[in-house]
């Protein structure tokens, strides 16, 4: 299947495919540099604007601080001060000449400030008022000079009996020796105190002021408007060349005084047009690139389509073939082709995926388990924590919580039972937001679920912990119409304590399974009459297994874990010799199978346990336990371990195969089967076949228990090729078969 030039429909789409790709930027990037323009552009305007408005806003605040200043000035004024007093000693001081020098430095003052009608400095205690034209009784002056509506005078009188720092009252009509003005009266008291005995009163001309904001607040501005709380004190538009006021689109930047509560509003012009120069531009240049687009779209699809052809011409002639040979009908385009090989690959990468994410999550399950059985790590396998999402870490404070569903009599109605779980799930979560605690669920063989609970602080009050576990049950009482079990242990701090905390926690659900149907309790976690000491037999388990391997730093953890938990529990001083001698027959038979002498160890150790001698007696544990691992490590040299641990890694990653074996390791090492078979069990602590065999238990109990799978698929989900092997080693290894095991799960 060839076709040549544009008569191939995989060509034609190449070229229109490369067309776009290439044209399509071309035209969003003209697009977007015009707008980034007329950002600019505007931009730039903005700032101008901006830069013009409070040059505009200084220069009204310059003028409003002359205003101020003059108040200052002659508060200060000895004069003044004289004319306050409510006495007549001064008044020999003020002749003629003195009142028309006076008079004189205020017109001058008045007049230099260049916006005012007028001022005047009222005395209110007085009810006199000096001017620039002489001193008036107040009820003369603003009845001849100075002439206010009754409002206004009345407003004016009212703010001059009161303490005004710097206070700009509303424009206001006036008539000012008979001629009409309208002016802005500003108040300043001359004196800080609340019934001033001298104001000072400007009188901003509305006129004088427009004259000057036309002179020197600039020609950008469309309009300009000063208002005080609301009220507008002046504005200013511009008109169009017929005198009319200006309609083009604007926009208005506000601005607050800095020398007083006025606020500026200065409205500009907002251009709709700018960027219009570089319109015409980016459109010549989008066009003459789509010219040369489409000349090199040509040329990439005709080198581009010469590997592609032949891939699709291999790919078409293979699935031609296959459905040739299976009968099936050979059509469809080249495209449909592809897609069916893809198909298939998906599909594989599927399986692949699903997988992965089945040994995930068995894998973060068995972590889990161990952490729950006693977790010794060091720094690598801390790592090996994180890489399932599991961020413990020994500065963490834990504990366990055991959900028990022993309550429930009818377990035949499964329906019931997912429900129940799935209401448990929920309920975990709610009660754990709730308090704010991080904690993991998950499903364990001796109850039905185990809570991890983790927090980098304390939890809290001691009475924390045990209100969540009643919440817990009580919740799911009232869902499920049955009250579970909800056991908490003790709160420990470090990874080894979430193992302590389970213990304490398995204890209690023991005792109380116990005590109510007076069943037999697995013989592995019992609580044995009389025994007070803490030594779990998956804590001696790991000792043995890191004694056998020679890990020093991991058994000398074990044996000072156990001391450290036991020295709480104040132990009577028999109950410590029985947990001390338990150990060292722990180590004296690790000795043994390693074939070395144990007689002069057990009668040091009897030697100090005859003499009372505890702190001696577990001197002499430690001692032992170093000597075993300073020895294995020795007998295994480096060669040997490297092998041993990749061996165990091997086993680990592939133990649910059916084709795992000695004879596989030895050809894949190239080593006889019975070096490989000393050296795996130097490193694991026990043989291959009894290795392996725990593996795969472990996972298939977990199968069984989630109770998904029938027994052909789990059989060989774990690594056996048939339903009868499977049952016969389940059966040997855990002492019952597969479907009473799921029954008593139940």
């Amino acid at each position: 299947m060839r076709y040549k030039g544009f008569g191939s429909g995989t060509f034609r789409n190449i070229f229109l495919s490369y067309t776009a790709i290439l044209i399509i930027p071309i035209i969003v990037f003209s697009a977007l540099n015009v707008h980034r323009n007329m950002m600019e552009e505007k931009q730039q305007q903005h700032q101008k604007h901006a830069a013009d408005a409070k040059r505009i806003a200084d220069l009204v605040d310059s003028k409003l601080n002359e205003l101020k200043n003059m108040g200052k000035m002659l508060g200060n004024e000895a004069w003044v001060k004289k004319l306050m007093q409510n006495t007549n000693v001064y008044d020999q001081e003020f002749d003629m000449l003195k009142m028309l020098e006076i008079r004189k430095s205020l017109d001058n003052g008045f007049n230099s400030l260049g916006i005012l009608s007028f001022g005047m400095v009222v005395f209110p205690e007085k009810r006199q008022v000096l001017t620039q034209w002489g001193v008036y009784p107040e009820e003369d002056f603003f009845k001849g000079v100075a002439v206010f509506d009754g409002d206004t005078k009345q407003k004016l009188q009212h703010v001059l009996s009161q303490q005004q720092y710097f206070k700009i009252m509303p424009p206001a009509d006036m008539k000012l020796w008979g001629n009409g003005k309208r002016v802005i009266p500003v108040l300043q008291s001359l004196e800080v105190v609340n019934h001033p005995r001298a104001v000072l009163v400007l009188f901003i001309d509305s006129a004088y002021f427009s004259d000057y904001m036309h002179r020197f607040g600039g020609i950008e501005s469309k309009a300009i408007a000063i208002s005080s709380q609301g009220s507008l004190l002046y504005r200013q538009a511009r008109n169009d060349s017929a005198g009319h006021p200006e309609r083009s689109r604007s926009y208005e930047l506000v601005l607050p005084s800095r020398a007083s509560d006025l606020r500026y509003a200065i409205t500009y012009a907002d251009t709709g047009v700018i960027g219009i120069n570089n319109l015409f531009g980016s459109l010549l240049a989008i066009a003459i690139s789509a010219g040369l687009g489409a000349l090199a779209a040509f040329l990439l699809a005709k080198v581009s389509y010469r590997p592609l052809g032949a891939l699709l011409n291999k790919l078409s002639a293979a699935v031609r073939f296959e459905e040739g040979k299976n009968g099936g009908s050979i059509s469809g385009s080249e495209y449909s082709y592809i897609e069916k090989s893809f198909d298939r690959l998906l599909l594989e990468n599927k399986n692949l995926q699903q997988t992965m994410q089945d040994y995930e999550s068995a894998a973060r399950s068995n972590l889990f388990l161990r952490l729950l059985k006693g977790y010794f790590a060091d720094d690598q396998q801390m790592n090996g924590l994180k890489k399932f999402g599991i961020g413990y870490t020994d500065d963490m404070q834990y504990c366990t919580m055991l959900i028990s569903f022993y309550a429930i009599r009818d377990v035949s109605d499964m329906e019931k039972i997912r429900k129940i779980e799935m209401i448990t799930i929920v309920i975990v979560e709610q009660a754990m937001k709730r308090h704010r605690v991080d904690y993991e669920l998950f499903e364990v063989t001796n109850a039905d679920k185990a809570l991890i609970l983790s927090s980098v602080n304390p939890f809290g009050d001691d009475r924390l912990l045990e209100r969540i576990a009643s919440e817990i049950s009580g919740e799911i009482e009232q869902a499920c119409g049955f009250r579970p079990d909800v056991f908490c242990g003790t709160v420990e701090k470090g990874v080894v304590g979430i193992s302590k905390s389970y213990y304490a926690a398995n204890e209690r659900l023991q005792y109380t399974i116990f005590s109510r149907e007076h069943l037999p309790v697995q013989q592995e976690e019992a609580v044995q009459a009389g025994v007070d000491y803490y030594y779990p037999t998956d804590w001696e388990v790991q000792l043995v297994n890191n004694l056998k391997i020679g890990n020093l730093d991991t058994t000398m953890q074990i044996l000072h874990e156990i001391a450290a938990e036991n020295k709480k529990r104040e132990l009577p001083e028999s109950s410590e010799v029985k947990l001390v001698s338990l150990l060292m027959e722990t180590l004296l038979r690790v000795l043994h199978e390693l074939n070395l002498d144990t007689c002069i160890y057990a009668k040091q150790f009897a030697s100090r346990a005859g003499a009372g001698e505890m702190e001696e007696m577990w001197s002499c544990v430690l001692e032992v336990g170093t000597l075993i691992c300073e020895r294995k490590r020795y007998a295994n040299t480096s060669p040997s371990l490297a092998v041993g641990s990749e061996l165990l890694q091997f086993v680990n990653q592939n133990y649910t195969s059916a084709d795992l074996s000695l004879k596989m390791l030895a050809e894949m090492c190239g080593m006889s089967v019975s070096n490989v078979s000393k050296i795996f069990k130097e490193v694991s602590g026990i043989n291959f076949y009894d290795y392996v065999c725990r593996l795969r238990m472990e996972t298939a109990k977990e199968l069984l228990r989630e109770k998904k799978f029938g027994m052909d698929v789990i059989a060989r989900r774990v690594g056996y090729e048939n339903v009868y092997s499977f049952k016969r080693a389940f059966a040997r290894y855990e002492g019952i078969k597969p479907d009473e095991y799921v029954d008593s799960a139940m």
